[in-house]
């Protein structure tokens, strides 16, 4: 798996840093904003990328197997040979088709500055107006249509990485961007209609800031509750509805995630990662953990070390 970003924190990268709001942690380098990555999802926790949203453009192309994107309130799958296209601030998650089966995807990530030249440019207000792509952030395309795949060549160059730290080749990449968004934006943006697919999630992300503040402790499901006004059963269904999956089983993705990052970047026993990761104790941690990736804490290190 290889990411091109500016500033990831650690590697290996098992999970997407994220803030309290969901916002990827991850930054494109402002000298020319585009980042390429190239996905196996076998080597996530659980074969699913956690829920984050991005200020950029994310454009993606499966190339093996199958792909769900969750999006709230709804799921879609891609497979082989199909992409996707997630605007700016769409919260969403990418989980494997199947879990037997590889799901192997790449994606390019840009900053709209490169198909638009500059905030309030004549380009932006024609081909990236915000009344318009609010309608929707999640678009779905097969790279068989006949309009789309003329540019099966640009994707490949995008892809391919070579252009980076020339200038003349950059130049050529931005014009391929270019190309690809006018075709995506004729055929897709502007023609699809609009969907339920954005939605008010203010209530949900004070569930999650509820939860992220409050991994460390015992979770009570009414404290979750009274932070939302709803009731029990209320708050539960309208979790699992939004975020398909349940209230538990992200906190203990979230929890996972922390104690990931405590395992690459401190020297503290399984014991204590257990503890400041939420966990109720660590024989439970290390068993969820294994769950999740198939090794137990320690070998996770040492392997991490060979």
């Amino acid at each position: 798996m290889k990411h091109q970003y500016l500033d990831w924190p650690w590697e290996p990268m098992n999970t997407i840093p994220v803030d309290h709001e969901l916002n990827t942690l991850l930054r494109l380098n402002p000298e020319f904003p585009l980042a390429v990555s190239h996905d196996n999802l076998s080597s996530y926790q659980n074969h699913f990328v956690n829920w984050h949203k991005q200020g950029s453009i994310e454009i993606s192309v499966v190339k093996e197997g199958a792909v769900t994107v969750n999006l709230l309130k709804h799921q879609e799958q891609v497979a082989a040979g199909e992409g996707f296209l997630i605007l700016p601030g769409m919260l969403h998650s990418i989980r494997s088709g199947t879990e037997a089966q590889n799901a192997v995807y790449e994606t390019f990530f840009f900053d709209p500055c490169l198909i638009t030249g500059f905030r309030g440019s004549y380009f932006e207000k024609q081909y990236y107006q915000p009344e318009i792509l609010s309608r929707n952030g999640f678009f779905h395309f097969s790279m068989t249509d006949s309009l789309i795949r003329p540019l099966a060549d640009d994707f490949h160059d995008i892809f391919q990485e070579q252009y980076r730290g020339n200038a003349f080749l950059e130049c050529r990449i931005q014009q391929k961007l270019q190309k690809i968004w006018m075709v995506l934006w004729d055929h897709l943006i502007l023609t699809k209609s609009i969907s339920s697919y954005q939605t008010d999630d203010s209530r949900l992300l004070k569930m999650i800031d509820f939860l992220q503040k409050n991994y460390q402790k015992k979770f009570v499901l009414d404290e979750l509750c009274d932070s939302v006004n709803l009731c029990r059963s209320a708050c539960c269904r309208y979790f699992k509805k939004m975020m398909n999956m349940s209230i538990s089983d992200y906190l203990n993705e979230y929890r996972l995630s922390q104690a990931l990052f405590l395992l690459d970047n401190t020297d503290n026993s399984v014991t204590e990662i257990a503890v400041q990761s939420g966990f109720t104790s660590a024989s439970y941690f290390i068993s969820k953990f294994k769950e999740k990736t198939g090794l137990t804490p320690l070998e996770y290190k040492m392997r991490k070390k060979s």
